[in-house]
């Protein structure tokens, strides 16, 4: 403490350099200078009656100090007077700061409070009456560029620099007094006050943005019962925040979450107004409504929802005019968020279920209900609403697969609700939303929820978005593994519920249109794995296909549902195949699928992947690696020929084999074929029976069908293309197809299906009349057989007989041979493979004389769709019977009771 002699001296020096000395000449600013600061501060810290005065001498050497820094950068004054001038007054601004700065750290509680408010109104002062002039040439600078050009002046980075030390050494408690002179010096000198609200706030975040909420709050305590009376504070409060909350929402979000909880701890009158006092902030600026609200959802929970509940009925009669005006404000606030929409709605639903207690029921189920009505209105209202009109909605829009969830509930309350949300989303922001909302639920498992929810919402967006279930399909096709599963089996239900109409209930999107639309992604998912190929067949079968496809996407279909068809032959299970069958048999009704089916079904029976499905014995390896016991055929063969004389006739034998292999292991081929065979009798001939079926069918559409069938039989057996007409030659002449004969009798003998399918055309006639070449060919081989074989009766040659009946008949029931050549199949089994050998070439010698052509068949009178050649009145010539009846009397006693039905009485 200094004495008094000491402080009168100080006090007389002041005042002297404050005013200046009459006795000499020396002007004011002469006068100002490190010695009157120093004196200054002395009185400053010793004589508190000269606190104004001396703080009024500090506001005169600022404001100097800034406006020669002012004059000197805007005019580039190069005067050397000048410099001087300025440099003396940031020396003296210097001296300044380095003695309030001392008096901050001597005694922070007592300096801190005064130092920070008088600084932080001269800057109010200074920034206002001087701007103006800074912003003289820059008419629109931004806040960054005030903020450096303040900073780069002494004096005002003085007062910014005292002020932050002033909050740096007091508590977060103690920091009341220089909040409440940051906000009332917001409030008088805004906007041009914001750069130091930005600076300071930017410094000192958390506790800025605490104090400043606190000190809002007791305003609004004061204020808030008035209604519609807004402190100028509040208004500055919500400036602050506003402004702070663009680099530091985190700060305000944590702040705000605080007081929030804060607010439910007791009943107090400062806890009780948190809520409304929030709710004020929150209708003041959007940019602190969106945190408020986000925090406030954050806030909701088991715990604090009693606290809430008790709070409300002071709310509703101290600070608003009721419950119902609350909950419209609530509802308006919340319609104008722009995030934390899904938040709200999790929260709403979450306690507006039914399993919750009755006031929080009640009271989200009304909010909720409200929100949807009030976002209803403004989604309809008159003239163009963009989607930015409606916030709440438009925040939602990244979160559709979430409210798509929360529709798979068994609370009808909850569906309705969100559908309702959903409905209102698509009719403001366009077709994307219900095009999204479609997809995602036609990906859910539940089928019969999801068809009902589908349809429910269609019958809402349909009329303003007429495409959504095309473009729905559309990108719902291109899905993988478990997501287009479930969407087929969707779709499938869906096009379901189409077929069975229900009155009154109409949806005009249809989903079958939708998949003619979209046939190009069929052909893919028949090579998916799992349930996804059957689904898709299920779903082509299920719907009715245009009447004109383009011949590309029919050969593409075609292309999958063959190899499909014969995947499902390999598996258990009727109603798969069924499904096959039918999208093959509808494929076929097309002019330009017929033919492409049939070709495709009838490679695929003798291709080496599925021909085992039929019966067929695969053969063994072709190249096989030749052992180490492996000889030269060649050289067998030799030994074979040197150690027994043979005759030199056609009959020689040689052995078989591969050359470079040596000879066939007979055992060895023998038992891998019979392995090969995975399918049991009954399972090849359901395979052959369905075949069959599917080829009746596919072959129905077109009268020519069969015989498209019978040639494609031709192709595939016989592997040359000369000498396959209908005319049958001389038996001589089977000498120059020996060749081609042997392979189509190995062929029809390891496809044991090759039978069946002359069968079904020898039902269809005149179908089998182009399967002549097969025929001669098997008679051929038949006919060398019997010529050479040594056994004494034709039954001792099973095989041989097998296939000699099997032709008889089949010739007979194709009409290709009348009575009695016909029943020739009933009586080789009773002679001599001689007699076999004559009969047989009666046949092939019917065959030349009469030449199996379609112009024979007719009209049938038979409710039949195949021709009918008659041949109840054919006269047989005794040149094709002659040796039969000789055969017959040699064998009487086997075959006698056959003799009136093979020759009548008057041909004996």
């Amino acid at each position: 403490m200094q004495a008094p002699l000491g402080v009168l001296t100080d006090l007389r020096n002041f005042l002297n350099g404050l005013s200046g000395s009459p006795s000499t000449t020396k002007s004011r600013t002469e006068v100002d200078s490190s010695e009157v600061v120093k004196t200054a501060t002395n009185l400053l810290k010793n004589f508190p009656a000269a606190r104004e005065a001396v703080l009024f001498y500090f506001c005169q050497v600022i404001d100097d100090s800034i406006k020669l820094h002012l004059s000197q950068s805007q005019i580039q004054n190069d005067n050397p007077a000048a410099k001087k001038r300025l440099v003396e007054k940031e020396t003296a601004v210097a001296l300044i700061h380095e003695a309030l700065s001392s008096l901050i750290k001597w005694n922070p509680k007592g300096w801190a409070p005064i130092i920070s408010t008088w600084s932080l109104r001269l800057l109010g002062q200074m920034s206002s009456y001087h701007s103006p002039h800074l912003q003289h040439g820059h008419a629109n600078r931004g806040l960054n560029d005030t903020l450096q050009v303040w900073l780069d002046c002494r004096a005002t980075r003085m007062l910014i620099d005292l002020t932050t030390q002033s909050l740096e050494d007091l508590n977060q408690s103690e920091t009341g007094a220089c909040i409440n002179a940051l906000l009332e010096t917001s409030v008088e000198h805004s906007p041009h006050f914001d750069w130091v609200v930005a600076h300071i706030g930017g410094c000192f975040p958390h506790t800025v943005v605490t104090r400043i909420l606190a000190c809002g709050l007791q305003d609004f305590i004061l204020y808030g019962t008035e209604s519609g009376n807004i402190s100028p504070k509040l208004n500055s409060v919500v400036g602050i925040l506003a402004h702070l909350s663009f680099s530091h929402a985190t700060n305000i979000q944590k702040a705000v979450l605080d007081l929030f909880l804060t607010s439910c701890t007791d009943m107090s009158e400062q806890h009780t107004a948190v809520v409304p006092y929030l709710l004020q902030l929150s209708s003041l600026s959007q940019d602190l409504l969106d945190i408020i609200v986000e925090q406030g959802v954050k806030a909701i929970n088991q715990d604090t929802i009693p606290c809430f509940t008790q709070q409300a009925a002071i709310w509703t009669s101290k600070y608003f005019s009721g419950r119902e005006a609350l909950i419209n404000l609530m509802v308006q606030q919340v319609v104008r968020c722009r995030q934390g929409g899904l938040a709200i709605i999790n929260v709403l639903l979450q306690y507006g279920a039914r399993h919750q207690p009755t006031f929080p029921r009640e009271v989200a189920s009304e909010f909720l209900e409200m929100l949807l009505n009030e976002a209803a209105q403004l989604v309809q209202a008159s003239g163009r609403v963009m989607p930015s009109d409606v916030p709440f909605l438009q925040s939602l829009q990244p979160h559709v697969s979430n409210l798509c969830q929360m529709l798979l509930t068994h609370d009808t309350w909850q569906q309705g609700s969100v559908l309702r949300l959903l409905t209102l989303m698509a009719l403001l922001q366009g077709p994307a939303v219900s095009i999204h909302v479609v997809t995602l639920l036609l990906q859910k498992k539940d089928p019969v929820k999801i068809v009902l929810l589908i349809r429910c919402y269609l019958k809402s967006v349909q009329g303003l978005h007429s495409q959504v279930v095309d473009t729905s399909v559309h990108e719902a096709l291109t899905f993988q593994g478990r997501n287009l599963e479930n969407t087929l089996l969707n779709v499938l239900q869906l096009v379901k519920f189409e077929q069975l109409g229900e009155p009154g209930a109409e949806v005009r999107c249809k989903f079958q249109s939708a998949l003619n639309a979209n046939l190009d992604f069929f052909p893919g998912l028949f090579f998916q794995d799992g349930q996804i190929p059957h689904l898709a067949v299920r779903l082509l079968n299920s719907i009715r296909l245009p009447e004109v496809i383009h011949p590309r996407l029919i050969a593409k279909l075609s292309y999958s549902s063959v190899p499909h068809f014969f995947t499902v032959l390999s598996m258990r299970g009727e109603g798969n195949k069924k499904e096959a069958q039918k999208i093959l048999a509808t494929l076929s009704s097309y002019p330009n699928g017929q033919a492409l089916i049939l070709r495709l079904l009838m490679q695929g029976v003798f291709s080496e992947e599925w021909k085992s499905l039929f019966g067929a014995e695969t053969q063994p390896q072709k190249n096989p690696k030749p052992t180490s016991s492996s000889a030269s055929l060649l050289m067998q063969n030799r030994n074979f020929c040197s150690s027994v004389t043979l005759p030199q006739r056609h009959s020689s034998v040689f052995h078989a084999g591969i050359i470079g292999n040596g000879i066939r292991n007979r055992h060895l081929a023998n038992t891998n074929l019979e392995g090969s065979n995975d399918c049991n009798v009954e399972e090849v001939r359901s395979h052959i029976n369905l075949l069959l079926d599917t080829l009746s069918q596919c072959c129905s559409f077109n009268p020519g069908g069969m015989t498209q069938l019978s040639l494609l039989l031709v192709e595939i057996v016989s592997p040359d293309v000369m000498f396959n007409g209908l005319i049958w030659p001389d038996e001589e002449f089977t000498k120059v197809t020996v060749e081609r004969d042997l392979h189509i009798r190995r062929f029809v003998q390891d496809n044991v299906v090759v039978w069946d399918l002359l069968n079904l055309l020898a039902h269809n006639r005149p179908a089998l009349c182009y399967c002549s070449v097969i025929l001669r060919a098997i008679l051929a081989t038949l006919l060398s057989h019997w010529a050479n074989c040594q056994e004494r009766q034709a039954k001792d040659s099973r095989d041989a007989l097998d296939m000699t009946c099997k032709l008889i008949e089949l010739m007979a029931t194709g009409q290709l041979l009348p009575p009695p050549l016909s029943y020739l199949s009933e009586i080789i089994g009773h002679i001599s493979p001689h007699e076999v050998h004559v009969l047989l070439k009666d046949v092939w010698a019917f065959m030349r004389d009469n030449i199996p052509t379609p112009a024979l068949f007719g009209a049938n009178e038979r409710p039949s769709p195949s021709l009918w050649r008659d041949l109840s009145d054919y006269k047989m010539d005794p040149r094709y019977t002659e040796r039969l009846r000789l055969i017959m009397l040699a064998n009487i006693a086997s075959v006698g009771h056959l003799y009136p039905r093979f020759l009548a009485p008057d041909q004996d």
